[in-house]
Order: C-alpha cells, then structure tokens, then sequence
C-alpha cells in the first residue's frame, strides 16, 4: 500500500509540473514581459517595467527622515492604461507600492537606504520633464489571476517586489 501511495504522489507532482508547465507557457504567450516562478508551491508572477514620465501620474515628496520612519515605504499613481497587465475592477489608476521594511530585521538601515535611492531616482525621473525611462521590478501578486487568455489585476494596487524588506531589482528566482 505504501508504494501506491508513493505511485499516486510521484503521478500527482508530474501531472502538477505538467499543468504548471502549460500554465507558465500560456502566461508567456499572452505577456512576454512577465516572468513566473514556483516557491514553496505558490506562483508568483514579476513584472520588469520601465517608469516614464508618461505612465506616472503623482509621486509624493518625502524626506530621509519621513523615508526612514514609514520604513521605506512610498506610493506612485501610474496611468492604468499605460500598464501591460490589465485591471478590468479597477476604475481609476493603478497604485504601485513600495511595502515597508521592519526596522529590527537584520540590514533593515541598508534595505531603506537602497528602497530611498529608488524613490530618489522616481523622483529626479518625474521633476526633470525629459522623456526618460527606469527599469523597475514588480511583484503582481497577490491581486493577480490567470483568465482563460491571460493575467489580469483583480485590485488596482501593485507592489514593487520585495523579499524579506529589500527590494528585489530582478525578476525570476531569489537564491536560497
């Protein structure tokens, strides 16, 4: 009885990897831009994508000292039409997110200090005028679902992506 056990549970995670593997190619097929991994059996989604002056709509104005007690959290109003991912539910603009960092962690002074410098660089983007770009890396979860052709936002916030309050500047899998 053990090995069919083992039998049913080595079909179940073929057939999982399987479905996993159409699902992965079904998203790449309608948005080449986002890339999907496998963690501890959730899928994330991220999304590389380059702010403009035409697809941010406001950014607030902060201080280190307002930066470091919010925990280097901020939020910019991006245009939703401008955004590759779209947010049917959403009526107004999309609301991206960077989260807060805990400032008892380990290295939580350096993880603000990077997440500042991404703001600072938002910030000098929008107050120059120039069409201008940056790359940046969003985490679409957990307001994310896979439709029958594609992924769309159930929510209108987004989040910059982050792992254990540091900004993560890449899409893909984090290293163990």
């Amino acid at each position: 009885m053990g090995a069919v056990i083992m039998f049913n549970i080595n079909i179940s995670h073929i057939l999982l990897g399987f479905v996993g593997l159409v699902f992965v190619t079904a998203c790449s097929a309608s948005s080449d831009t986002v890339s999907t991994t496998v963690t501890n059996n959730k899928t994330y989604y991220h999304l590389k994508y380059s702010l403009t002056n035409e697809n941010i709509i406001s950014l607030n104005s902060l201080t280190m000292d307002q930066f470091v007690i919010n925990g280097g959290q901020f939020e910019l109003l991006l245009n939703k039409s401008e955004f590759p991912i779209s947010a049917p539910n959403c009526k107004s603009d999309l609301i991206l997110r960077m989260p807060w960092t805990n400032s008892e962690i380990t290295n939580s002074d350096l993880f603000i200090q990077e997440k500042y410098e991404v703001y600072k660089n938002i910030k000098n983007l929008t107050d120059s005028g120039r069409i201008n770009s940056m790359d940046i890396y969003i985490e679409l979860n957990p307001y994310v679902e896979f439709t029958e052709e594609e992924l769309i936002l159930t929510q209108c916030n987004i989040f910059f992506r982050q792992s254990a309050g540091q900004y993560i500047s890449k899409i893909g899998m984090l290293k163990k």
